[in-house]
């Protein structure tokens, strides 16, 4: 595996975690917005089961 594409991995994966985040700071009830980063976070970690 390349280091820096696991590094890149790394940096994209904690970037979509922050947008999670920061998306239930301003507004946790906000179900539709708050789905679609999960399902990109789930996609982000589906990168590291491979």
């Amino acid at each position: 595996m390349d280091p820096l594409l696991t590094s890149d991995d790394l940096k994209s994966l904690i970037e979509t975690a922050q947008k999670l985040i920061d998306t239930w700071d301003e507004d946790p009830d906000n179900y539709s917005k708050l789905e679609q980063h999960l399902k990109e976070l789930k996609a982000e970690i589906e990168k590291f089961k491979n």
